[in-house]
């Protein structure tokens, strides 16, 4: 963010380190020793000190510009330390102060309601200023769009053309003067002459000579009321004082914790690797830059990765700027829990091509009988190794073994992603041990959870031929893993959820924890091409949910105007006016729409 003491600062970009405890107690214990008033300027400098609801984000488009507004990595581990090493009282009465048990109960009683101490206050617009600041920047793409494009007829071209000035006037506050602005030079009319038999009453005017007439029916085309409205959606997205105390009465985040996370996705570029705003055709598993994890693999996947260091120096050099840990199958999940890492060859670049495959198919050869395994980790020495980490990957792991059934994971672990796509981890599994997923195994510290998972019903071999792996119903599988995860005992702060392709017809969330549904602030859901027909279904289910904390939901949305499953005008228009919640569309949307619309 930029300083306030000077609001021309550029900021540098921080060595991404771990926010560990390089403070002196000493220095720290003389800050506590420092007046209230005193020690909220000096977080105010670190932390920032922009009221959320007086910024003019409307004229800083650019994300580049807007980057300059994300909080120093070096800022946050400042603040992480200062508040780590002052005494509880002062932690209580400054920094991390929570409603306590009167406010919660009295929470709809205004009368009764306590006023926001200065520091709350604080946390509470820092945080909405991070939430808007991460919102300006995730869409900021949407205002660079050219939907009427493609292998389409003219009167999908039109349609296309209106469902960008929705999105844009919705989503981004801006606005067109003439259709055309929306048609892409790319475009191609491959019903040019012909007729259309498509009977949609809102794009009824498919004679291309109707075009310049169509130009002065812009939907929407008034910027005052398209920058109220966004800032009415603003309102929306953030939290005022009732969310404050109906988020501290069900979560245990309290909302400096929730500013920190953010301000850490911002700060680590987490967003750019977002599933729903990936401009790929998947998302990133990592959910941050592959440099910054330190894998560990099993027998399957991309064993060359083995191979990318040259030497060990090289590795551990990597290994300290590591703060994401990547553990993928069964087999590797044993060598992290006895230490056991595969040391690559040296001087492997200086050998011949040929002798480097030959020597990589010996290596390969021996993960079919994998190396004796060290002796096993005892719980506490497991936490000390994964207290290095934020983010943990895990990929087709569904159980712990009988020593760590019970493992609460330590409280460094904020982001998760869950990685299911091996036919080896569905092949000939009961439905009893699915029932025991994850067994007792709880993350007390995660807020975010992503959840990927491939059917992988059938396994296709060389000559296209299927054999069944799993016999449970796709459907039900999915339902099933979303009730054994989804559960508050085991993620107690969770409040952003993202499922990929995990989304099953008509029981999406109905088997799920109520208390942990209820905590939840964003929803984000990727659909795969059997689910888009059923899109206006997901989307129901979601606003039929007992959650007054949901903010932001953002939903992949099928948008090919020659596919029986795609969205119309009038029901985007729909879920845009949803008031309960933001709905967005998420980049990943249009790029789907690029990748096919010339097919």
């Amino acid at each position: 963010m930029k300083r306030t003491n000077s609001e021309n600062d550029k900021i540098s970009n921080k060595e991404v380190k771990l926010m560990h405890d390089n403070s002196s107690n000493d220095n720290v214990l003389l800050f506590t020793q420092l007046p209230p008033e005193v020690v909220h300027q000096i977080v105010s400098f670190l932390s920032g000190s922009l009221q959320y609801n007086e910024f003019d984000f409307f004229s800083i488009r650019s994300k580049e510009e807007l980057e300059e507004y994300i909080l120093p990595l070096e800022n946050i581990k400042t603040l992480n330390n200062l508040i780590k090493y002052t005494s509880k009282d002062l932690r209580d009465n400054l920094f991390l102060k929570t409603s306590t048990s009167d406010k919660s109960k009295t929470m709809n009683d205004e009368s009764q309601k306590e006023e926001l101490s200065l520091f709350e206050k604080h946390w509470l617009n820092c945080y909405n200023f991070q939430e808007i600041l991460l919102y300006w920047i995730r869409t900021s793409d949407l205002d660079n769009l050219q939907l009427g494009t493609g292998d389409i007829s003219r009167k999908e071209m039109i349609k296309m053309c209106k469902i960008q000035n929705l999105i844009q006037c919705k989503e981004r506050g801006k606005i067109m003067s003439e259709l055309s602005e929306a048609e892409s030079s790319h475009y191609y009319d491959y019903n040019e002459g012909g007729s259309d038999d498509d009977d949609d009453n809102e794009d009824s005017d498919s004679d291309s000579s109707k075009m310049k007439k169509e130009k002065d029916t812009v939907p929407f085309n008034n910027k005052e009321q398209a920058q109220q409205d966004l800032k009415e959606r603003f309102k929306r997205l953030v939290l005022n004082e009732k969310d404050y105390y109906l988020q501290q009465e069900g979560n245990n985040n309290n909302i400096f914790d929730l500013f920190i996370f953010k301000s850490l996705i911002l700060s680590l570029g987490m967003n750019e690797y977002f599933d729903c705003d990936t401009k790929r055709g998947v998302g990133s598993r990592y959910l941050l830059p592959s440099e910054m994890i330190d894998q560990w693999l099993g027998n399957t996947g991309c064993s060359t990765s083995r191979w990318e260091f040259s030497d060990t120096k090289k590795e551990n050099r990597k290994l300290n700027k590591m703060i994401g840990l990547s553990i993928e199958d069964p087999l590797g999940w044993e060598r992290f829990i006895t230490n056991t890492r595969f040391i690559p060859p040296k001087d492997e670049r200086e050998e011949e091509r040929n002798q480097r495959k030959e020597k990589l198919n010996e290596k390969l050869e021996e993960e079919k009988n994998p190396i004796s395994l060290g002796p096993m980790l005892t719980e506490s020495e497991l936490s000390e190794k994964f207290s290095n980490f934020i983010f943990l990957n895990l990929k087709n792991i569904a159980f712990f073994g009988e020593q760590f059934k019970n493992y609460t994971f330590p409280n460094s672990i904020q982001i998760l992603s869950l990685h299911f796509d091996s036919h080896n981890f569905y092949k000939n599994r009961p439905k009893e041990e699915w029932n025991n997923l994850f067994e007792n195994v709880t993350f007390p510290n995660v807020k975010y959870l992503r959840i990927f998972v491939d059917e992988s019903i059938y396994k296709i071999d060389y000559f296209g031929r299927k054999e069944k792996v799993q016999e449970m119903n796709g459907n039900v599988l999915k339902s099933l893993i979303l009730q054994r995860l989804l559960q508050k005992n085991r993620f107690p702060k969770l409040n952003h959820l993202v499922l990929n392709e995990i989304a099953s017809e008509g029981t999406l969330f109905e088997e799920c924890d109520e208390e942990l549904i209820k905590q939840l602030m964003t929803i984000e859901m990727i659909l795969d091409r059997e689910q888009e027909e059923g899109f206006q279904d997901i989307f129901e289910s979601i606003k039929g949910l007992k959650s007054q904390l949901l903010k932001y939901v953002v939903i992949q949305t099928p948008l090919d105007p020659r596919s029986e499953g795609s969205v119309s005008f009038s029901e985007l228009k729909d879920f845009y006016s949803e008031s309960s919640f933001v709905f967005s569309i998420g980049y990943q949307s249009i790029a789907q729409y690029y990748y096919i619309c010339n097919e």
